[in-house]
């Protein structure tokens, strides 16, 4: 008899439990898994960027930059347009 009892109770504890939960409910926890994987991939690229080595710093001679080496423009302002 006590068998019987334990059996009914425990199915009906698994068929409460096993009911499929409503759509807003089922919304919210994509919500929040979304908000999770955004947040890890956010930190994980804070991170990553963060540990990066800078990049080498290449100083070129003036000679070789391309323009006007007085920073004069030959009298002309950057931009152009009629004087």
């Amino acid at each position: 008899m006590l068998h019987i009892i334990t059996t009914s109770l425990l199915g009906q504890v698994v068929s409460n439990g096993l009911t499929p939960p409503d759509p807003s409910t089922i919304e919210n926890y994509g919500h929040l898994i979304i908000q999770a994987l955004v947040a890890i991939v956010t930190i994980w690229a804070t991170v990553r960027k963060a540990l990066q080595k800078p990049e080498a710093v290449v100083r070129v001679p003036l000679e070789a930059v391309p323009g006007d080496k007085t920073g004069l423009n030959g009298g002309k302002r950057n931009g152009g347009g009629a004087e």
